[in-house]
């Protein structure tokens, strides 16, 4: 890199940090702190980062280093977010319509980006991955119903009134429309259950 590459660098890291600092504010004093610091704990295990002894400190590594993280604090925010995103940046093609209390604890946004999430309620620890869309299959219809433990790849449409049971993997590109039991791992158009408990299976939905 040339010197004024590496200290333009420089400048970004510490407007980043900066920024992450103005936002530990409202997340410091959050009526749901404690589930925002899980939350943010699960991003440092899932994605393998440095982990830090201190909140804080775990806090301005995600802040500054990974924008779908501020996208999902912002929601997680609640009003005050929807003001912060004014001049906060974020992923910006990430949609949740769903309202904060319906989606559990411990969500993780692999990417993130082109994903609209419109679940009736998800549980907890659940991951998102860019370009899925969770919602209705038409204007006023039923949403889906997703448990704990569920990962929804790239490129996936969980969609309609079904239920998806806990530790579900949905695999990239899946048009998921029928309810999945528990522990299995489903793909396909039109999906089916390729494992189940751990054993290799093929089962149409």
């Amino acid at each position: 890199l040339s010197p004024s590459s590496a200290a333009s660098d420089v400048s970004k890291r510490q407007i980043k940090c900066c920024l992450a600092t103005f936002l530990w504010v409202f997340f410091r004093f959050h009526k749901n702190y404690h589930t925002l610091v899980y939350e943010m704990r699960q991003w440092e295990k899932v994605l393998g980062t440095v982990h830090y002894k201190s909140d804080f400190l775990c806090f301005i590594r995600m802040c500054a280093g990974f924008r779908e993280y501020r996208s999902l604090l912002l929601f997680r925010l609640g009003d005050a977010g929807m003001i912060l995103s004014g001049i906060v940046p974020h992923q910006r093609s990430t949609f949740f319509i769903t309202e904060s209390s319906k989606i559990g604890k411990g969500l993780i946004l692999q990417h993130g980006y082109s994903s609209i999430l419109f679940p009736e309620s998800m549980g907890d620890n659940c991951q998102v991955w860019h370009n899925v869309t969770i919602g209705r299959t038409h204007d006023k219809g039923p949403r889906p119903i997703i448990g704990n433990n569920v990962k929804i790849c790239a490129g996936s449409f969980v969609l309609g009134g079904i239920k998806v049971g806990d530790n579900v993997t949905v695999g990239a590109g899946t048009m998921l429309v029928k309810d999945v039991p528990e522990n299995c791992v489903v793909c396909g158009n039109p999906a089916y259950i390729i494992k189940q408990d751990g054993e290799k299976v093929h089962i149409k939905l």
